[in-house]
C-alpha cells in the first residue's frame, strides 16, 4: 500500500500510526509520499502501481492544492476507477466528492492559492468527518446539505463509508443528512 501525506510529515508521526493499523490487519503500508515540502517524483510511477492508496488526513484545502500542483487528480480518478483501492481518513476522504468546501463544517481554513474546489468526484455525496453529535453541528450539515442540495454523510470517529462501484455502505453510526427544499 502507498500513503500520500496531506502536508509534510517528516518525523513520520502519522504515516507510522497508519502502518501499525495496517500491520493488524496483515496489511503493508510500504510507501510514503509527500507532496509539498519532501516532494520526490519518482516516488510516483511506484504509487501508482500499490494495489491501495491511503489518502491521509489533515487541511482539506492544502492538501486539494498540492495535488491540484502536482498534477494528479486525474491520475488518482484513473487509479481509485480502473486500477486500486483509493481509501481516505478525514481529509483524504473528503477528498473524494465532487467538492471540498463540508471541510470548513470539521473547522478546515482555506489555504489562500487554492482557487478551485473541485474535488476527485468519486461519489456523488457530500461527507463530514469527526461529527459531534451536537444540535449545532447537526443545523450546520443540514443547512451545508440544502445549500448545496446534495446528500451529506457526516462520520463519528471510527465510523466510515464504504463505496464500491454504485453500492455504498454505511459502517457504524453515520450521520445522513438529505436536503430539503427551503
Amino acid at each position: 500500500m502507498g500513503y500520500i501525506s496531506s502536508s509534510s510529515d517528516p518525523k513520520r508521526q502519522y504515516f507510522t500510526v497508519k502502518q501499525q493499523y495496517y500491520q493488524q490487519y496483515g496489511l503493508e503500508l510500504a510507501l510514503y509520499v509527500e507532496l509539498d515540502v519532501a516532494y520526490k517524483r519518482d516516488l510516483l510511477d511506484p504509487l501508482f502501481a500499490c494495489d491501495a492508496i491511503h489518502l491521509s488526513g489533515g487541511n482539506t484545502y492544502y492538501f486539494l492544492y498540492w495535488l491540484q500542483q502536482r498534477g494528479l487528480m486525474e491520475r488518482l480518478q484513473h487509479y481509485a476507477e480502473h486500477q486500486g483501492v483509493l481509501i481516505g481518513t478525514s481529509a483524504g476522504a473528503i477528498m473524494m466528492t465532487p467538492e471540498i468546501t463540508s471541510a470548513r463544517l470539521c473547522g478546515d481554513a482555506p489555504y489562500a492559492p487554492l482557487t478551485t474546489y473541485q474535488g476527485l468526484d468519486l461519489v456523488d455525496f457530500a461527507f463530514v468527518p469527526h461529527v459531534q453529535d451536537t444540535p449545532e453541528d447537526y443545523a450546520r450539515m443540514q443547512a451545508y446539505a440544502n445549500h448545496e442540495q446534495r446528500l451529506l454523510y457526516g462520520c463519528h470517529d471510527g465510523d466510515g463509508i464504504v463505496v464500491a462501484g454504485e453500492t455504498v455502505t454505511l459502517v457504524g453510526n453515520v450521520v445522513t443528512m438529505t436536503p430539503t427544499s427551503a
